[in-house]
């Protein structure tokens, strides 16, 4: 059975209703015009009705809706494209990342190995990413680590190369790469730069994907569960030191490119590093013969550097934990080789 709505009908009855309620509104605001005033305002009441009937007058004719909150299709459209990249890249993090220490060579020889993890957080400047890999290059010289690393890279023009850094993704990262190594003798450099906030955050974004930021708790944890023990960790990042106390044992060197309460500079999209990034792994750690210099030798450089560009310092920090100085003591950097039992964590702040 069809049943047929007669539309024409109905928009009759609309467009009576309509009238009705406008002659009571006309009706009503007369007489509180006459209230409030003492006298009728007739002037009042026809401006009132010909501003409400040219705005209903065009929001049909632009077919506009006065809803607040209503988006456009086009917007919908965007969101529902946005939400499917979004749901395919994440998807394909942990499989990318098992790919990846599937690739890595495993602990071999009587001395530790170094496993190098880069985390690269900000896709919108390009610098991080330069930053990191620059990282895993120099460090996979001095400490033997060219066939055992894993970058985690948000990058805007590249999608696709490496896995993506979120905080998720590097919690699973570290206990993958903790299967490839012996986890007491191994151990492990981590390098991370992105944008830092004074409330011990490292900024974690990727073309509006909804990320959540990492901080100093959630890399403690991540380092705690992995049951790596030997840890070298390098974070170059604004307020790089609020991380430093959370990280700091015997086995850990944790070293930040700036003090808890400053900045670090050179993190804009038209560079290739920052200046903690130019000053420690381009320019000291190749040919230093200790991270302990490398890391002076990269505390003089920017400090001659902010004095001359009337900087704030940012004053580096770094913190050698005991029992891994030991280590590095014993097994000195050489280009091809590992390089002891120890940690180290480098926080490097730009903005």
């Amino acid at each position: 059975m069809r049943f047929a709505i007669d539309t024409e009908s109905d928009d009759r009855a609309s467009h009576w209703a309509w009238a009705l309620y406008a002659l009571y509104a006309v009706a009503f605001a007369w007489r509180a015009m006459r209230s409030l005033s003492g006298a009728s305002q007739p002037g009042a009441v026809l401006a009132g009705v010909v501003v409400l009937a040219t705005f209903g007058i065009y929001c049909h004719v632009a077919e506009l809706s006065p809803t607040l909150w209503a988006p456009a299709a086009q917007d919908e459209e965007s969101a529902d494209a946005s939400s499917s990249v979004a749901e395919g890249l994440l998807f394909d993090q942990k499989d990318q990342i098992d790919e990846a220490v599937d690739r890595m060579s495993g602990s071999a020889g009587a001395g530790p190995a170094v496993f190098f993890v880069g985390f690269a957080g900000v896709a919108e400047q390009r610098v991080f990413a330069e930053e990191i890999k620059l990282a895993a290059q120099v460090v996979g010289d001095r400490f033997g680590a060219g066939e055992r690393q894993l970058l985690l890279i948000n990058d805007r023009r590249d999608v696709d190369t490496y896995p993506i850094a979120t905080a998720t993704g590097l919690d699973y990262a570290l206990r993958a790469v903790a299967g490839k190594m012996d986890p007491d003798r191994d151990i492990l450099f981590l390098a991370l730069s992105s944008h830092g906030s004074a409330d011990a955050q490292l900024s974690v974004s990727n073309s509006g994907l909804p990320l959540e930021q990492l901080n100093d708790d959630d890399l403690a944890a991540a380092l705690r569960d992995s049951g790596i023990k030997r840890r070298i960790i390098v974070i170059s990042a604004c307020y790089a030191g609020t991380f430093m106390k959370p990280l700091e044992d015997p086995d850990t060197i944790v070293i930040a490119a700036a003090a808890a309460d400053r900045t670090s500079f050179g993190c804009s999209d038209d560079r290739d590093m920052t200046y903690f990034g130019e000053a420690f792994y381009r320019d000291a750690l190749p040919g230093a013969k200790s991270l302990r210099e490398a890391f002076d030798r990269a505390r003089e450089a920017i400090a001659a550097r902010e004095k001359k560009e009337h900087e704030t310092p940012s004053e580096p920090q770094a913190f050698f934990g005991s029992a891994i100085s030991e280590v590095l003591e014993r097994n000195p950097m050489h280009s091809g080789k590992q390089a002891g039992d120890a940690v180290v964590v480098w926080l490097a702040p730009t903005h």
